[in-house]
């Protein structure tokens, strides 16, 4: 059986609040760093002090701005429907950004400028290299701010022996599940035998559970991810990137033409769809349930 790898990526780099941050704080530091610092001269930036070039610089600097802001949307968009993030690919992502920045500066300067005596090299790689300056220390210092406060912020997920754990976490008999927010107030306490699902949105959860016959749900703000971990080796299970189930809810695992889906024994429950990274792990835990009960 193939094991996935399990992806830390800390999603709180792509929640919208986070993303108006760090671009916020990006363009006003690379404004402040090309006002004061004025590191391209002649050779590739556009004298803000000179009225001919006044309009050639308010241009290259309203374009960069409004390319940021769609390639940020963008990314939120493409994160959430059709690529999982990773610090790979973020980073890329940016590497991206700063790169065309640079180019379109680049060629800004060659066309209208008119620079002489340099070759075109040379004025690629010097306007990608002083946009990496520009743009990528503010990035480095945003992402890491977020990631910081988010882990300082990390949800304490408990079982009945309030014993909270970042690290791997300890297989157990468990009857009551404890959920906390990112503050670490206990938001939930939910019987096992009662819990049907956990979904994932944005940097929060919803827990869908029964109640007098009703099934109910409870938005908490935390990441799914720190649930999987704390409840490992449970009978709550991760099946895709937006639900844990609880399998012993399950009534009927079947395989359709796009893949495995889970059925509950609770009427008005859609099915779970099961995505392909976890595919083997789950037909894993129910083959070893059923080899269990024979």
């Amino acid at each position: 059986m193939k094991k996935h790898r399990k992806n830390n990526f800390s999603s709180c780099l792509l929640e919208l609040g986070n993303i108006v941050a760090s671009l916020t704080f990006s363009i006003l530091y690379a404004l402040v760093f090309l006002v004061i610092y004025s590191p391209y001269s002649e050779t590739a930036w556009f004298g803000v002090a000179k009225s001919e070039k006044y309009l050639l610089t308010a241009t290259f600097v309203v374009a960069s701005i409004l390319f940021l802001i769609l390639s940020r949307i963008l990314m939120y968009f493409v994160s959430k429907q059709y690529v999982k993030m990773t610090y790979l690919k973020y980073s890329l992502w940016l590497l991206g950004e700063i790169i065309l920045i640079g180019a379109f500066h680049a060629f800004l300067s060659m066309v209208y400028v008119k620079v002489s005596g340099y070759t075109t090299f040379f004025i690629v790689i010097k306007s990608i290299m002083i946009t990496l300056l520009a743009l990528g220390v503010p990035y480095i210092v945003s992402a890491m701010w977020v990631t910081i406060k988010d882990m300082r912020n990390t949800l304490l997920v408990t079982d009945t022996k309030n014993i909270a754990s970042d690290g791997e976490a300890i297989a157990q008999d468990i009857d009551l599940i404890n959920i906390a927010d990112n503050k670490g107030v206990l938001k939930l306490s939910v019987k096992l035998e009662n819990l049907y699902y956990i979904k994932a949105e944005d940097n929060y959860t919803i827990v869908y559970y029964s109640r007098n016959g009703m099934l109910n749900r409870y938005m908490i703000r935390c990441k799914i991810q720190t649930i999987e971990d704390t409840f490992r080796d449970t009978p709550l299970m991760r099946c895709h990137r937006t639900y844990i189930v609880n399998t012993q809810k399950i009534k009927v695992l079947r395989y359709e033409n796009d893949g495995f889906y889970m059925d509950f024994d609770f009427e008005g429950i859609d099915p779970i769809p099961v995505s392909k990274t976890y595919s083997d792990s789950v037909v894993k835990r129910f083959s070893g349930d059923i080899s269990k009960k024979i």
